[in-house]
């Protein structure tokens, strides 16, 4: 089975929202839990997913998180990690399925999972159903051919829940992180603005290929989710479409920060919890991803502008700890060996796809969702890289972020 991604796919790999976290290796998993928790309810994209599209074709070969699957019998995700600290049960997802339309990864039917309180899920946005990979993303004008993630957005998540469980005890530990999703689809409409305008004024390209650009850019700010004023100011043949795209892209950012804590404070917070952590978007410049982007001060102002903006927005809400995976992810890049990591650079992932001499080869073309310890690159060692794959983190990536995550509730006395 060999998984063939769209253009979209290549471009961005499904995060969801997600990309991977950088994260301190510093002291707190240790510590002895000064809050008595009942559970764990966790919202957010694939950084927090635990296994929503391990089903079908993807379970049968070892994959289902986004990571380097099957190098611990143990938990692996950072949320998995941080329940067993806090003494709940271990975090199971709240729905499963896959919705593909493509032969080689057979669709499998949503099933939601009532008892479990494990919300996020690979490619979701804070509020738009068009995520990277995403179910949304094969209908018109799109048409594409993908594996069809759910990607459940964060309002709808935070509804679910309520409806499911009703409100908040206040004993409950609540996560929450999003954001990169949104980052990457409006990366994708920006590089298509740009794709559009290169055809439009090198001279080369032919009228149909440009009326083709144009309808890829319009798509992809659509399915961004710009409005029609901005998807007219980018349909110009000229360099002013790219920089009314890339303000559209940071301005959107800004505009999902604030909708993002108003649903934190509303449904979360204002629903009785009184423990909940956030964690920021991470350095997204420094992935793999973006490091061959060719657009990393584009993706380091859509990142902190989100960032400074659900800071702003959340300063002063009781019950609520922020945690900086950004700051942190910078201070990762620059010295990875004070955490134990040997390489930030290359993904642990092999690309390569099965084949009669490699029949364990990644059927979705390198993306960690189902990567194993059987088609990582030759002579990797998983537990020194910290990307999986262009976006998400090994098993020692998110090692790093439960660890941060930790050492940040201890100072506050929450474990």
């Amino acid at each position: 089975m060999h998984w063939i991604p769209t253009k979209m796919a290549l471009l961005v790999a499904s995060v969801s929202a997600a990309l991977v976290l950088s994260a301190c290796g510093g002291g707190g998993s240790d510590t002895t839990a000064k809050v008595t928790y009942t559970s764990l309810v966790s919202f957010g994209d694939s950084l927090s997913d635990v296994g929503t599209y391990k089903v079908g074709a993807i379970a049968a070969v070892g994959g289902g998180q986004f990571t380097v699957n099957g190098t611990t019998t143990g938990p692996v995700n950072w949320t998995e990690l941080l329940a067993g600290q806090i003494n709940v049960a271990a975090p199971c997802p709240a729905q499963t399925g896959l919705l593909s339309n493509i032969p080689q990864i057979p669709l499998v039917a949503v099933s939601p999972n009532a008892n479990c309180t494990n919300y996020a899920q690979g490619s979701s946005r804070v509020t738009l159903l068009a995520g990277p990979n995403s179910v949304a993303l094969q209908s018109a004008p799109a048409n594409a051919s993908n594996i069809g993630l759910m990607a459940v957005p964060l309002v709808t998540q935070f509804a679910t829940h309520l409806a499911t469980h009703g409100n908040y005890t206040g004993t409950e530990l609540v996560t929450v992180m999003a954001g990169a999703n949104d980052v990457f689809m409006h990366i994708t409409a920006v590089s298509a603005v740009s794709t559009y305008v290169a055809a439009a004024t090198g001279g080369t390209a032919t009228s149909t290929q440009i009326a083709q650009a144009l309808g890829a850019a319009q798509a992809s700010a659509f399915y961004a989710g710009w409005t029609n004023t901005e998807i007219a100011a980018v349909s110009a043949p000229n360099a002013s479409a790219i920089n009314a795209a890339a303000t559209a892209a940071v301005t959107h950012m800004g505009a999902h920060a604030v909708t993002l804590a108003g649903y934190i404070q509303a449904s979360v917070i204002g629903k009785g919890a009184k423990h909940v952590v956030v964690v920021n978007i991470p350095s997204i410049e420094n992935t793999p991803f973006g490091q061959g982007s060719g657009a990393q001060a584009l993706l380091r102002s859509m990142v902190t502008t989100f960032n400074s903006t659900l800071k702003t927005a959340l300063d002063g809400t009781a019950g609520l700890l922020l945690v900086d995976a950004y700051t942190q992810g910078v201070a990762q890049y620059t010295n990875p060996a004070q955490y134990g990591i040997t390489n930030v650079t290359v993904p642990a992932c092999s690309s390569a796809a099965p084949s009669a001499s490699n029949p364990a080869g990644n059927i979705l073309a390198g993306s960690s969702l189902a990567c194993t310890v059987n088609n990582t690159l030759s002579g990797v060692d998983v537990s020194t890289y910290f990307y999986a794959d262009t976006v998400h983190p090994t098993p020692a990536g998110y090692k790093l972020l439960d660890r941060y995550v930790a050492e940040q509730m201890a100072k506050v006395g929450w474990i």
